[in-house]
């Protein structure tokens, strides 16, 4: 399949206003970005194509110490902790990855499946195809936010900020062109456009909003479902790939443990399994529950990589319902508020693949 350029891919958004659209083309104007994950570094690289003749300043706002928000990767291993895959339909995912000369690594699948079936033990199965042309980034998701940053601030140093360790408390729309961001160290920042590229339910449980949404715009947010809120994901690094000498694909599922669900992981870095699993999740449970699926060799990892996000403050929210499915919302939410000043820019209030890369991707752009 072509890739589709960002041009096309733009043309084709069903999509109200965007901000380059509305600005003045004679005087500077300050876009703030809250949130530096897939969503937000996309919105301001696109921004920065747009506007090139336009006098403009970005600050891209993160809370964490890193960017990338649910993407977290070790790079030299090609191993995710956070979002992996990219479906064959996910076109904008896989545009911009080529964009940014990032290649893919195709998901693993060959061999036998094994369901763990509860009190009649563990089947072997053959189930085809059931990662639909699933694909992973070499270096990892990561390496999406990490190209993007490294493009940002060497061919955009002047125009564009990205801060760090930056929670926002409370936004105001305080005049019909200003808008006041105050972070969480009580400095400000005056913007004529907010983005808002972070979970809808973490955006309405820590940012106060002045004025307020409307109240059925508020509750669609707060019952919109955080992708990865409520999961527990960790990595089994191994000497070799022993499951690929039984004939064996590295998809598991069992339904009687913490530890659910197994792919394979490996690449021409490592020998891997990944295992989704319920919050809260050990790494003894992990490899006890491997063991009592695949068997002995499961025993003995040389490495084990963890992470809960369900613990992760800038990831899950108090209001969490602790489904963590992928959202759907209505076209309210991608409507932009205040006067056309704030938009809402995360993967969930996507038009498609919403809590998916491609969602954010999409929604990035769409909002740039």
């Amino acid at each position: 399949m072509a890739s589709m350029n960002y041009r096309d891919f733009t043309n084709a958004m069903n999509n109200a206003d965007k901000i380059s659209q509305e600005s003045s083309s004679n005087s500077t104007f300050n876009i703030v970005i809250v949130g530096a994950g897939v969503a937000g570094l996309t919105c301001a690289r696109h921004l920065t194509h747009l506007l090139k003749k336009r006098p403009h300043k970005i600050t891209v706002l993160e809370a964490r110490d890193r960017v990338g928000g649910r993407t977290l990767s070790i790079p030299e291993l090609n191993l995710d902790l956070g979002a992996s895959w990219i479906f064959s339909s996910h076109t904008a995912a896989l545009s911009l990855a080529h964009e940014l000369n990032i290649s893919t690594i195709n998901q693993y699948e060959s061999g036998m499946s094994l369901i763990s079936t509860g009190y009649s033990g563990i089947k072997r199965m053959t189930l085809g195809s059931i990662h639909h042309g699933a694909k992973r980034l070499k270096g990892g998701t990561s390496s999406l936010c990490t190209a993007i940053l490294t493009e940002l601030t060497t061919k955009n140093r002047t125009t564009v900020t990205i801060a760090l360790n930056s929670p926002v408390m409370s936004i105001a729309y305080e005049t019909n062109t200003t808008i006041n961001v105050k972070l969480r160290n009580n400095s400000s920042i005056l913007a004529d456009y907010v983005v808002l590229a972070l979970p809808p339910k973490l955006l309405i449980s820590t940012i106060n909003l002045t004025p307020e949404l409307s109240p059925s715009l508020i509750k669609q947010l707060n019952n919109c479902d955080t992708w990865m809120a409520s999961t527990c994901k960790a990595i089994l690094q191994y000497e070799r790939a022993w499951w690929k000498d039984q004939n064996l694909s590295g998809f598991a599922v069992s339904r009687h443990s913490k530890a659910q669900e197994w792919h394979d992981a490996s690449s021409n870095s490592c020998n891997a399994l990944f295992v989704f699993c319920l919050a809260g999740t050990t790494k003894q449970q992990v490899i006890d529950a491997a063991v009592e699926i695949f068997g002995n060799e499961a025993m003995n990892p040389t490495a084990v990589y963890m992470i809960d996000w369900s613990s992760e403050v800038f990831t899950s929210s108090s209001v969490n319902d602790n489904t963590g499915g992928h959202a759907y919302v209505s076209d309210e939410c991608r409507q932009p508020q205040w006067n056309g000043r704030l938009w809402l820019g995360n993967s969930e209030v996507s038009n498609s693949d919403g809590g998916f890369v491609e969602g954010a991707v999409r929604r990035g752009t769409q909002v740039a």
